[in-house]
């Protein structure tokens, strides 16, 4: 039996591999892959990624996995996050199973905002740079920046051939991310399989610029004067935006939207590295290699609209509405 184990990472598209398998499990156990139910938070496998971190996979967790004598896929973006120890662990823990990596690899240029975008989904306060600095200041140390760090650990514990790659840049290009995932837990006939629509207020849902600099805000805003950290603002902001003074949100987009930076990202050393590293060493890993040009740049805000009165005060107003929302 092969237990794939779909490590994300973050920003891979893995919310909809994981409502994907969710919502055709009895077909994907008609074509012999085992999609458990058990372990899952939202769509993935966290409490699992949690067990084997702890080390507490129990022998009536591991007969689970077995009793159906299926191929078992396991996918939480957490996985991403444990170390070599760890995946030790879960090899001998599942010691009957042939363990195959599944990794998605995204160039650092294209993810580095997404990553930022939704640090402050979740309440974060640094700004771009500021939560980047650690990153580009050691990229050779960051698993962010450089997958090969990731990559090797995943063959040193499972060996080369059990690591499968996804060039998720392609993939989007392509449009075809779960054709590929497909077809490395062999699945073929996914005709009646139903494919999940994007949700319009998901929590994964990309930002403009403009809204995860005002998001950013009203999280220092909050933490700073209230005490309420995490994803509260944004629960409250989107729940209730039509309820919030549109000329108040329109006043403030319209201060970050003319105080704008372009940063230029087609030479960031880090990802002409990755990419000499992957195609070097990793290719046979991966599925649809294709060479991929670095964007050019991509727009931020300066923060230099917070120091404007009229800036202060509207972002004071809007945080006064919503505090009837956070109560």
């Amino acid at each position: 039996m092969k237990l794939y184990l779909h490590v994300g990472p973050h920003k891979t598209g893995t919310t909809l591999i994981q409502k994907t398998m969710l919502d055709n499990q009895g077909l994907l156990l008609q074509q012999g892959v085992f999609y458990p139910k058990n372990f899952v938070t939202i769509f993935g496998h966290h409490d699992f990624r949690n067990k084997i971190q702890d080390e507490a996979i129990t022998d009536e967790d591991v007969l689970f996995l077995e009793h159906t004598e299926k191929n078992v896929l396991l996918s939480s973006e957490d996985f991403i996050s444990l170390n070599e120890k760890n995946f030790r662990y879960l090899k001998q823990r599942l010691s009957n199973f042939d363990i195959e990596i599944i990794y998605s690899w995204r160039r650092g240029n294209k993810k580095m905002f997404s990553i930022w975008q939704e640090y402050v989904k979740h309440g974060g306060q640094d700004t771009f740079f500021e939560y980047h600095f650690p990153h580009l200041a050691r990229p050779a140390t960051s698993a962010m920046l450089s997958p090969d760090i990731k990559l090797q650990s995943f063959a040193r514990v499972f060996g080369k051939n059990k690591v499968k790659i996804i060039d998720y840049d392609a993939a989007a290009e392509a449009d075809n991310l779960l054709e590929l995932f497909f077809s490395i837990i062999q699945v073929s006939d996914t005709k009646e399989f139903k494919i999940p629509l994007q949700d319009e207020n998901a929590s994964n849902k990309s930002l403009k610029y403009y809204e995860s600099e005002l998001l950013r805000a009203l999280n220092t805003f909050f933490a700073v004067n209230k005490e309420i950290s995490g994803s509260q603002v944004r629960i409250a902001f989107n729940e209730h935006r039509a309820k919030l003074d549109p000329d108040i949100i329109n006043n403030l987009f319209e201060l970050i939207k003319n105080d704008i930076i372009e940063v230029n990202a087609d030479k960031y050393f880090i990802d002409q590295r990755s990419e000499k590293v992957m195609s070097d060493k990793f290719v046979g890993c991966i599925a649809n290699y294709q060479e991929n040009k670095l964007i050019n740049s991509f727009t931020l805000s300066s923060q230099k609209w917070l120091l404007r009165s009229d800036a202060q005060m509207k972002i004071k107003q809007l945080a006064e509405e919503l505090c009837e929302y956070l109560s």
